[in-house]
């Protein structure tokens, strides 16, 4: 059993045993303690938590309180793959240094890259992990992990923020390269649980089920947008182009935001959505063009800005851990922007399915979805003009996904400008409009 700094139990598995060569997949709704379980398999658990009873054991070897030999033993057998694979890559490496710095065959990290698509050319290979897009990041992680040649692999959400065609090619390499081993995969996907096979493991309020099988997703609900109230621009997009070094420009992009709108940016994994998100937050400055807000050109970058300009836009990364601080607990900050911007943080929280308990964990206590919405209810509370969201949709199931959307339907029609990276097309649906990028590489 494990519980969090309360005393309240979060984790309560009487027995789960898993074979060699066995695939286990864990589902269930955000926050039902998926993530939780799976560190525990390899004697790791979160901040804020501690194991009041039990043991794991790994090949013999006992996972929890294992000597530091025990330790060096069991990473050698084992992977696992969080949800923020950029968390796991250190920054300022190139592409090949991360590939192979703990390969136990010399280019082993390089050759599981290419068996999962990625291009490994020499340019490619000098990239540093910023340059790549969050789905590349992630296959670059994955053929981290498995250099080290472990017999358990354990991946939580690994399609999460991937366009569908990509996901599901992205799945039958994942199972290809790593037929063999042992595999635990954690998903809110009913349909990429199937395709994988193996035991399907219900996780529900710390509890696992084996009995029930997870059912299919709801319907989503079919809803017309509403008609805008206003037209008139609140950001543009005008002729903008960005790049990274060694890969094909993206762009140029024309498009408009209008105030009180919810506006889909859609296109393959790594077709440049996120980049252009983060071109109009400033943080990546365009080759040529201009990112405008209500009709004045702004600063390339955020640091050149006017606080007028930084204040009306707010940006929700995909990699949720970028934008919490891993010390403080969450609700010491969603307090203190309530307290500035006299918003209301009962009503959000309420919107987004975020309980009371939620607000006293650290991030590391909190499940990706859940660390998801402490991230967009921040910048909701700030009421900025433009809210830049990066796949709104990744880490959450279905229902969440929906509660979501009607939070951010709220805020466009007290005049807020949604802009969405996404290819979940639950929420397009749900947007006034879509943008459309191709690959830059077609």
């Amino acid at each position: 059993m494990i519980r969090d700094q309360t005393g309240a139990p979060r984790l309560q598995v009487p027995r789960l045993d898993i074979e060699p060569g066995e695939r286990l997949v864990l589902v269930g709704q955000s926050g039902a303690g998926k993530s939780t379980l799976a560190h525990s398999l390899l004697g790791d658990v979160s901040p804020g938590l501690h194991v009041a009873s039990g043991e794991v054991t790994i090949d013999g070897i006992e996972a929890l309180g294992a000597s530091a030999r025990q330790v060096r033993l069991l990473r050698r057998r084992t992977c696992f793959l969080d949800q923020d694979p950029g968390a796991a890559l250190t920054p300022w490496l190139r592409i090949r240094q991360l590939a192979e710095e703990n390969a136990v065959t010399r280019g082993l990290g390089i050759h599981y890259a290419r068996e999962l698509g990625l291009p490994v050319d020499d340019d490619w290979l000098r990239r540093r992990p910023g340059q790549l897009s969050g789905g590349q990041r992630r296959r670059v992680a994955i053929a981290r992990a498995l250099s080290v040649d472990p017999g358990l692999v354990v991946l939580d959400e690994p399609t999460a923020g991937l366009d569908p065609d990509t996901a599901r090619s992205f799945t039958e390499l994942l199972l290809s390269v790593t037929g063999g081993r042992t595999l635990v995969l954690v998903t809110h996907d009913t349909h990429l649980a199937c395709e994988v096979g193996g035991r399907i493991v219900t996780v529900d309020s710390g509890r696992i089920d084996e009995s029930v099988p997870p059912s299919a997703p709801p319907r989503w609900p079919t809803r017309k947008a509403p008609t805008l109230a206003e037209t008139r621009p609140r950001l543009a997009f005008d002729s903008v182009r960005v790049s990274h070094p060694n890969s094909a420009p993206i762009g140029p992009l024309d498009a408009v935001v209008p105030a009180g709108s919810l506006v889909a940016l859609v296109g393959r994994s790594g077709s440049g959505k996120s980049t252009l998100l983060r071109a109009a937050a400033g943080l990546h400055s365009p080759d040529r063009g201009h990112v405008l807000l209500d009709g004045e050109v702004m600063a390339p970058r955020v640091e050149d800005r006017p606080r007028s300009h930084i204040d009306s836009l707010a940006l929700v990364p995909q990699d949720s851990s970028l934008s919490l601080a891993p010390a403080v607990a969450v609700g010491r900050r969603l307090r203190r922007l309530a307290r500035d911007h006299r918003t209301d943080l009962a009503r959000i929280c309420t919107d987004l399915h975020l309980a009371p308990e939620l607000l006293q964990r650290r991030p590391g206590a909190l499940s990706g979805g859940q660390r998801q919405r402490i991230a967009l209810a921040a910048a909701l509370l700030r009421t900025p003009d433009v809210l830049l969201i990066d796949e709104p949709s990744a880490a959450l199931d279905t229902g969440t996904t929906h509660s979501v959307l009607d939070c951010l339907a709220h805020a466009a029609s007290n005049g807020t400008a949604v802009f969405m990276a996404t290819h979940d097309s639950r929420v397009v649906d749900r947007c006034h409009a879509m943008v459309a990028l191709r690959d830059p590489k077609s």
